[in-house]
């Protein structure tokens, strides 16, 4: 590239300006691409601090994580950004524990030796305490039965019931897929959620036997940051401010308005007394990083096509505890007990996961079914759930702390409507629409299509076109 071409293109980028709405982490990397590159970027979130699922709270006199607090460790662009941030020395593996569900069996730990739930021994007696002998007899007819052509099954429920039959289905797959994702099992993609399963399956010729080739190499390593994922998102909005990001707390994205130049994003800041007027504030670009609803509203004027919808899961309450319970110092029932039924979704024994100082308060986080009753009520039931879940009496708690949660679908999930909506979204001139919702969930994931989206959104700006041919602008 010439100088001239050169400082045409830092031109462009000068007077190419973005506002992203919605300051979570996949608003966070938005505004960051395209700030390096020397675009004036405005990022506007509504509530009173940043970071999304990934920010922290205090409890009991320590920064304690409340909903995302870890990432699967893998090469790519989160992996690029902690580097690029000076965090990759931060970063601390989970330690070793073991997983339970729960359901018609009681509670019981998952076979070490199985993946997502599939067991590769159905004679395992851990598989048998959760299936019992009728259903290990079942799950072994795996192995006689011929192997499927690849691509024949995509649904992780379906492939599960066909081969290993209904009890390895609902007692050992689903806990996970509700658990974690708040989908069935039909609703996963095999290939997606552990790519080259069917493939191994032909090879191998069971299910099980697929299982055991692609349990060591499907799953990255889960991870966190010393001192909590709140480390990243203070080391980003640094980042952001000594690129002179504009960031807006207490400031709400209302609508947007298409214009010859790009759009017009009405905003309204509000704090706990009072609603200022609502201001116009023009921008080339727009990226909506905000979860589903809110997002939904602003786009729908603009996407006459889009799917009507709505594509996340039901949300959550998240209810952490922090508790002194010795009980626990031995982690008698692992890092985490998933249900596919009952009051809560998931039980985390976060201080069994992440590495701790002997002799500090445990700290567990319940997951149940979003309500509107009382912060009291459901934290005392989220208390319930846990003694029941973890076998032990965990008393009254230190500090609780509950938040509503947003769930959305993971990456891997059979949802041909997210794909329409993600091909609609890119039919509107430089719009970008970044976020868990539409991308898939999961910090690792967040932060690649974010990155991705934003990268084709400042393409756009500065080469005139949807970008596809421009080298990389950073």
């Amino acid at each position: 590239m010439s100088s001239e071409a050169a400082a045409d293109l830092v031109s462009q980028a000068r007077h190419s300006s973005v506002v992203v709405i919605g300051a979570g982490m996949a608003g966070l990397v938005a505004a960051l691409e395209c700030a390096r590159v020397g675009m004036p970027v405005t990022l506007l979130e509504s509530s009173d601090r940043a970071g999304g699922l990934a920010s922290s709270t205090e409890l009991d006199g320590e920064r304690v994580d409340t909903a995302a607090d870890g990432f699967r460790d893998a090469p790519g662009a989160l992996s690029k950004l902690l580097a690029d941030l000076g965090l990759s020395e931060k970063i601390v593996p989970a330690r070793d524990a073991e997983t339970w569900v729960a359901g018609a069996h009681g509670v019981a730990p998952l076979p070490e030796a199985s993946l997502l739930g599939i067991p590769t021994n159905p004679f395992d007696e851990r598989t048998r305490r959760i299936i019992g002998w009728s259903g290990a007899w079942r799950a072994y007819l795996d192995r006689l039965r011929p192997p499927l052509t690849i691509g024949t099954t995509r649904s992780l429920g379906e492939l599960v019931r066909a081969r290993m039959g209904e009890k390895v289905a609902d007692r050992m797959v689903a806990p996970l897929t509700y658990g974690v994702h708040g989908i069935a099992p039909e609703k996963v993609d095999v290939d997606r959620a552990v790519r080259g399963l069917s493939a191994a399956l032909t090879r191998t010729g069971s299910l099980s036997g697929a299982v055991a080739q692609q349990a060591d190499a499907a799953t990255a390593a889960r991870a966190t940051l010393d001192g909590g994922m709140s480390t990243l998102i203070d080391a980003l909005l640094e980042r952001l401010e000594e690129l002179d990001v504009d960031v807006r707390r207490n400031t709400a994205a209302t609508a947007l308005t298409a214009t010859p130049e790009g759009w017009t994003v009405t905003t309204t800041s509000v704090t706990a007394d009072e609603t200022d007027a609502a201001e116009g504030l023009d921008a080339s670009a727009v990226i909506v990083a905000t979860p589903e609803a809110p997002a939904r509203a602003l786009l729908a004027p603009h996407l006459p096509d889009l799917f009507a919808g709505t594509l996340s899961p039901a949300d959550v309450d998240v209810v952490t505890l922090v508790l002194d319970a010795p009980a626990l110092d031995a982690a008698p029932r692992g890092h985490a007990v998933y249900a596919a039924e009952g009051t809560a979704l998931s039980v985390v024994h976060a201080t069994a996961t992440w590495p701790h100082d002997p002799g500090t308060p445990h700290i567990v986080r319940v997951q149940l079914p979003a309500t509107d009753r009382s912060d009291e009520t459901v934290i005392a039931e989220a208390g319930a759930a846990a003694t029941e879940l973890l076998g032990v009496d965990l008393g009254a708690p230190r500090a609780a702390h509950r938040r509503r949660v947003p769930r959305a679908l993971p990456a891997s999930a059979l949802s041909p409507e997210r794909e329409d909506v993600r091909a609609v979204c890119r039919q509107a001139s430089h719009l970008g629409v970044v976020g868990a919702w539409i991308g898939g969930n999961g910090l690792t994931r967040v932060v690649e299509d974010a990155s991705a989206e934003a990268e084709r959104v400042r393409s756009a700006l500065l080469w005139g076109s949807a970008g596809e041919d421009a080298p990389p602008a950073g």
